[in-house]
């Protein structure tokens, strides 16, 4: 019987994700996606100060909807919880290297999880519509997670090569996909949330996070 009821929870939920992929995601052609507030570009692993090569797509594709005017801001969102690990600082670097203006950069030192970074993009940066870059694997569970916010949320892919643990990838988003659920029935909150920072104003005061958020709180 509860073997039953899991089946079948998982089942309904992974094709809600699905349902939600067909009608909010669009492949990396960005004049088709629909123009937003900001492109929100979460953080993923990085080597020293080298970004991981789907980090580094995210980047390139978050620069590209900037770039064609399809977003007027990029909210960089990642992991900086450490003394020794920096997701932000390589981005940050990206985008100014590629021109960004500086005030149309946002960063969010406290993007721990996805859920944590979209509660962060309604609760502090006010952000209302978005576009969410990242890889086709992780995108149906983002958009989930930002409509159960009540965000207007639109996935971009991002996959502009063959990741070396995509198959792994893919089937650990399954278990996670509960998860979002789960966090989304329970209202689990973010780890930190903090002091408003609208997306409309500019973004360059939220950089100073850069070092660990446990020194700066």
């Amino acid at each position: 019987m509860i073997l039953g009821i899991l089946v079948f929870v998982t089942l309904a939920t992974n094709l809600r994700f699905w349902y939600v992929y067909q009608t909010s995601i669009h492949s990396n052609q960005p004049m088709e996606i629909p123009e937003a507030e900001v492109a929100i570009v979460p953080g993923a692993a990085v080597y020293g100060k080298t970004p991981s090569s789907i980090l580094m797509d995210r980047l390139a594709c978050g620069l590209d909807l900037y770039n064609k005017g399809r977003v007027n801001k990029i909210l960089l969102s990642g992991d900086n919880g450490k003394s020794d690990y920096n997701e932000l600082r390589p981005m940050l670097e990206f985008m100014l290297k590629h021109k960004v203006k500086p005030e149309d950069i946002f960063v969010d030192h406290a993007g721990f999880r996805t859920l944590d970074t979209l509660i962060r993009a309604k609760e502090v940066f006010l952000v209302k519509k978005a576009i969410f870059v990242s890889q086709s694997f992780f995108l149906p569970r983002a958009i989930y997670l930002g409509r159960e916010l009540e965000l207007e949320l639109y996935g971009y892919e991002c996959n502009l090569r063959t990741y070396k643990k995509e198959t792994y990838y893919g089937f650990r988003e399954y278990p996670a996909r509960i998860l979002a659920w789960w966090d989304i029935q329970w209202d689990t909150p973010p780890k930190y949330l903090g002091k408003p920072y609208p997306i409309d104003g500019s973004g360059v005061s939220t950089w100073k996070g850069s070092i660990p958020i446990s020194s700066h709180k």
